[in-house]
């Protein structure tokens, strides 16, 4: 997924079912209270007009939300759990966020500056376990579990939310380079 124009750009799909407020799409599949998911990805953004220091601009977000609520917010973070890239005033940075729980914290610097020509790429891993109520993040560098967000529950059905932002300012990538679904398997404690 990407934010960047192309030739196809202009044909707009229009179906009953697509999402209009939320920039970005969901997974097929809803979550359980038993799912346990991995899921990989690499993600690539270039600065293309500096962000203004004051502002905290979005660049890609993974998160967990409502199916039934989603397409009400631009972010899936504002009703559900997230974790975003985004303009943090003169730096971008990664951040935990889950306006249901008051939870928005920076747990990772991604690039020292916010100006044109800055560009990164990176590798995170997620994973759910719902039988613990939690969605971590994995740095795939270290491969260390950057921050766990706990207490997610919902009584609607969860699926998983995947977005880029802003393409007047960032080019931005997400690409999803596989997944796992643990949930079947005999593992008791699994720990991201």
């Amino acid at each position: 997924m990407a934010n960047s124009f192309s030739e196809e750009t202009p044909n707009a799909v229009i179906h009953p079912e697509q999402l209009n407020t939320y920039k970005g799409t969901i997974g097929d599949k809803w979550l359980t209270n038993t799912s346990k998911i991995y899921f990989e990805i690499n993600f690539s953004y270039e600065i293309l007009s500096s962000f203004m220091n004051n502002s905290n601009n979005l660049v890609v977000e993974v998160g967990m939300t409502s199916r039934k609520e989603i397409d009400n917010n631009f972010y899936a973070g504002n009703i559900g759990w997230s974790f975003l890239i985004h303009n943090c005033f003169s730096y971008i940075c990664l951040t935990a966020m889950s306006m249901m729980s008051n939870i928005r914290e920076q747990i990772k610097v991604m690039s020292l500056v916010n100006t044109a020509g800055t560009a990164a790429t990176g590798r995170l891993g997620f994973f759910i376990n719902m039988n613990r109520r939690e969605f971590s993040i994995i740095d795939k560098d270290t491969l260390k579990i950057l921050y766990t967000l706990k207490k997610v529950e919902s009584a609607d059905q969860l699926c998983l939310a995947f977005a880029v932002y802003n393409p007047e300012l960032v080019e931005a990538k997400l690409e999803i380079m596989y997944s796992y679904d643990f949930t079947s398997l005999p593992i008791i404690n699994v720990i991201a």
